[in-house]
């Protein structure tokens, strides 16, 4: 819930003499995006980052409203937006800074600190959305054999990337996960994901057996893996980093993808390109993902259509004109 008037509450970011009152409002919202509304430390870390871009422009241009939110208007998110592209910013980073401002400003105008939110009709400016990288089928398959299993480490990436070829949940998710969260005999793990909402996503044979290999070793060296450890550690029994995911799955991709993005979520791609192309349900794909709207999984019908315009040019003998 959000309060009537913020009233500076963030730990990480505490109250000092010189602090503006626009970056006082920004901390209240960064707690408030990330204790009420659960929001990734990487998202909440992105509104920050874009913040402090909006405030380090609003000293230059007009210093009064540092210290009085209130008096920004359009047009000084306008004029903002166009410093922006001036500084050669590509138009899906305006994008996106400007959401962050439009959630900010939403988020004042219901704790009643501002009278409208200013950045409401202000457009978004276009963009192309590249399709999305994804790993043929037999790059996959080979991929989850990398990993050696003659050690635990090799044992914990096997499963990791089994996990994340399975459920195609994100980095996020899985290095939430605790060993409670999934179910051998349901073959499901219940996911927390975005904005707080858990759900349930099955997986297969082979990410069962990964997951409860890897466990095992670890019982074998004495760990008391209990419902409430972390289902993929770290050092010290310490749920894994997103960092470490990252640099484990890049190691074992680096060995053969051709993809320009090697990392976790390359194999959610993946996961919705090889369900749809073997069938799959749209709307099934979209809850599997967790998608708020049909629309973010509709991408990957692109990637199928653009799968079949390559092959028909390839096969089609008048695909290319030159038998005419």
């Amino acid at each position: 819930m959000i309060s009537r008037r913020p009233s500076g509450g963030c730990d990480r970011h505490p109250v000092t003499e010189t602090k503006t009152e626009l970056q006082r409002l920004t901390q209240d919202f960064l707690a408030y995006v990330a204790r009420e509304r659960l929001y990734s430390p990487l998202t909440v870390k992105a509104y920050d980052r874009d913040l402090k871009d909006f405030a380090h422009f609003v000293t230059t241009y007009d210093p009064e409203q540092i210290q009085s939110p209130e008096r920004i208007d359009r047009q000084t998110i306008r004029h903002f937006l166009g410093y922006l592209r001036e500084r050669g910013l590509g138009a899906r980073s305006v994008a996106r800074k400007l959401a962050t401002l439009k959630s900010f400003f939403k988020y004042l105008n219901l704790a009643e600190v501002i009278p409208a939110n200013p950045a409401v009709g202000i457009r978004t400016p276009r963009f192309p959305k590249p399709l999305p990288d994804f790993l043929p089928e037999d790059q996959a398959i080979r991929l989850m054999e990398l990993p050696p299993e003659d050690s635990l480490i090799g044992l914990r990436d096997r499963a990791i990337l089994e996990t994340f070829y399975a459920a195609g949940i994100r980095l996020a998710e899985l290095t939430g996960l605790s060993v409670g969260d999934i179910s051998f005999t349901r073959k499901t793990i219940r996911v927390m994901g975005k904005g707080g909402k858990e759900r349930l996503v099955p997986f297969g044979e082979a990410a069962g057996k990964a997951v409860g290999r890897y466990l095992e070793a670890r019982r074998q060296r004495g760990e008391m893996v209990a419902s409430e450890s972390p289902l993929f550690c770290g050092r010290g029994c310490k749920p894994i980093s997103a960092r470490t995911v990252q640099s484990r799955v890049a190691h074992y991709m680096k060995q053969f993808a051709e993809a320009r993005h090697l990392s976790p979520h390359l194999l959610r791609h993946t996961v919705a390109t090889h369900l749809l192309d073997r069938g799959a349900d749209l709307m099934a794909v979209k809850d599997l993902l967790g998608h708020a709207s049909l629309t973010s999984t509709q991408v990957y019908t692109h990637v199928k259509v653009e799968q079949m315009k390559k092959l028909y040019r390839q096969a089609h003998p008048h695909a290319s004109g030159t038998n005419r």
